[in-house]
């Protein structure tokens, strides 16, 4: 018994839409996962955006505040530095004075 030529032709036509169907169904879980990949990278890009911003913040602050310091110590460094040079100053005053009245 031999297939009539529209029962092969039938059967090969519903072999390929099956197929067809299949790789549309592959297809469309692709471009899902995909669409999933993209979303999961720019909310990757999106926090690590923010997170710089915030450490840029942060390193700005301690920036100004370590100039601050900076500056705070120097002035105190050239104020003790005066204070040095002054007591210097007065001690070698009282040997000279010393020094003269010993003569």
């Amino acid at each position: 018994m031999e297939e009539a030529p529209e029962d092969v032709e039938n059967f090969s036509l519903q072999l390929e839409t099956k197929q067809l169907g299949e790789l549309q169904e592959s297809r469309n879980e692709l471009l899902g996962r995909v669409q999933n990949l993209k979303k999961d990278l720019q909310d990757w890009r999106s926090k690590l955006d923010t997170q710089v911003k915030n450490y840029r913040s942060e390193l700005g602050d301690l920036r100004k505040t370590l100039n601050t310091e900076v500056d705070s110590l120097r002035t105190e460094f050239q104020e003790l530095r005066s204070t040095l040079r002054q007591q210097l100053d007065a001690t070698a005053s009282l040997a000279a004075t010393e020094g003269d009245a010993d003569k």
